[in-house]
């Protein structure tokens, strides 16, 4: 699919998320993970910084947090000089989608890039976000599929922002059908189906990198687990 949209297979490696809870059990998480060059850490509580303290303790790659609009101006600001001591490379969504201009203070004051999410669903939100926040995250489900967000990448750095391309908890068609864009993308957080238990779909993989592998074949290339002889492949 990425030559038929005319893009490259040449793309930047996923990083991998683990969600709020404790920091031991974040931590833990994390040593599991170590293989991905980096890691996005949900925070939005009392424990933001003793979560990502702990992780650094047993990870020394990349670190992206994701505030999911949990929190305050103020206290993000306060917040600012530590994730800076542990070398966190970007904060997502830390306000309200509709309080860009609280989005906008705060990368004025950040030396960090601030990415919207929740604030960026379709092309249409970028105009709005110029000079307010530093990048934006794209992702399928939020702006309508694969053209979408090619177009929407592109518009996105016509803008001048850097690029997230990110997903939901989805199966492997949703995963490929982004990473077919994903060389628009100045990171990629493409992680959706390897938190689901079971995915029904398989002929997805990534690579030594952590990048995924993009298909020859027509379509995604991905087939059905356990498929019956002649089912239809995607």
């Amino acid at each position: 699919m990425h030559a038929l949209l005319g893009l490259t297979a040449e793309i930047p490696p996923t990083d991998f998320t683990l969600g709020i809870d404790a920091p031991d059990v974040v931590a833990d998480r994390a040593r599991r993970a170590a293989r991905f060059p980096a890691l996005k850490i949900k925070v939005g509580g009392p424990s933001d910084i003793a979560t990502l303290e702990a992780v650094r303790a047993v990870y020394a790659g990349t670190l992206r947090v994701d505030a999911n609009t949990g929190w305050q101006p103020e206290a993000a600001v306060a917040l600012l000089p530590d994730l800076e001591r542990l070398g966190v490379e970007l904060v997502e969504q830390p306000f309200p989608a509709h309080r860009i201009d609280q989005l906008r203070w705060l990368q004025e004051r950040s030396p960090l890039p601030i990415v919207a999410d929740e604030s960026a669903v379709t092309i249409d939100d970028l105009e709005a976000l110029r000079g307010a926040v530093a990048g934006v995250n794209v992702k399928l489900a939020k702006c309508g599929g694969v053209g979408p967000a090619r177009r929407m990448l592109l518009r996105a750095r016509e803008l001048g922002f850097r690029t997230f391309l990110g997903c939901m908890e989805e199966t492997s068609v949703g995963i490929a059908g982004s990473a077919a864009v994903a060389s628009l993308a100045d990171w990629v957080d493409l992680d959706g189906n390897l938190l689901l238990a079971e995915d029904p779909w398989a002929g997805l993989e990534l690579d030594e990198g952590c990048r995924w592998a993009l298909s020859a074949e027509p379509g995604l290339g991905l087939r059905r687990r356990a498929a019956r002889a002649g089912a239809p492949s995607v």
